[in-house]
């Protein structure tokens, strides 16, 4: 691995998936007792968000113990395609607006700080301002845990990509099936480049 970027906990992804992980919870027993209160449609709206808010906190409880498991990484500096970005910014106006606009509303505080929390989860996981992709020595982690070894990958391919940003398409699989894809600063391009080499991948050029 790179001599510049040691092997280490990551911190700052483990710190965000612990506070989403808290919040998140908090928030499902705050809506059900929210929706108790409210009753009819507002209730069973309120009720699914819930189960919503549920949810996340468990995807935040799998990438906690897929990060941990990991052990030391390096964190590689991976961005999302223009298109997600575009995306992502829409998402966050929208429920950003609902819940401001929420918050004005008598007995639906839980679901304003429901979305406005999603809001901030999604600039960390959306827009990557937590690291997105580790490399450890077994393999890949991304930012909720979900590892991909490189017993599981055949080949790989690192391909200065489009435009005028410095970033490398990095895309790995096995056979025909795409496993890992990811533009990443070129900086970090040599750094996956020799792991990838030491694990017995071969190159494969782009459109192949």
């Amino acid at each position: 691995m790179s001599a510049t970027k040691n092997p280490r906990r990551p911190t700052s992804a483990l710190a965000f998936h612990g506070v989403a992980l808290a919040f998140f919870a908090g928030c499902a027993v705050w809506l059900v007792r929210e929706s108790r209160g409210l009753g009819g449609r507002p209730g069973m709206m309120g009720l699914g968000v819930a189960v919503a808010a549920g949810a996340l906190a468990l995807l935040a409880l799998g990438a906690l113990v897929g990060l941990l498991r990991g052990g030391r990484l390096v964190a590689l500096q991976s961005r999302a395609e223009m298109g997600s970005y575009a995306l992502v910014l829409a998402t966050l106006g929208v429920l950003g607006l609902v819940g401001l606009r929420l918050l004005s509303v008598e007995g639906r505080t839980a679901l304003a700080t429901f979305c406005l929390g999603l809001c901030a989860w999604l600039v960390g996981v959306g827009l990557h301002a937590v690291p997105a992709l580790f490399l450890g020595p077994d393999g890949f982690i991304d930012s909720l845990g979900r590892r991909t070894p490189f017993a599981r990958l055949e080949w790989y391919s690192l391909q200065k990509d489009q435009g005028e940003l410095p970033r490398v398409l990095f895309q790995a699989g096995h056979g025909t099936r795409l496993l890992l894809n990811a533009r990443l600063a070129s900086a970090d391009a040599d750094t996956v480049r020799a792991a990838l080499v030491r694990a017995g991948l071969a190159s494969r050029p782009r459109g192949r």
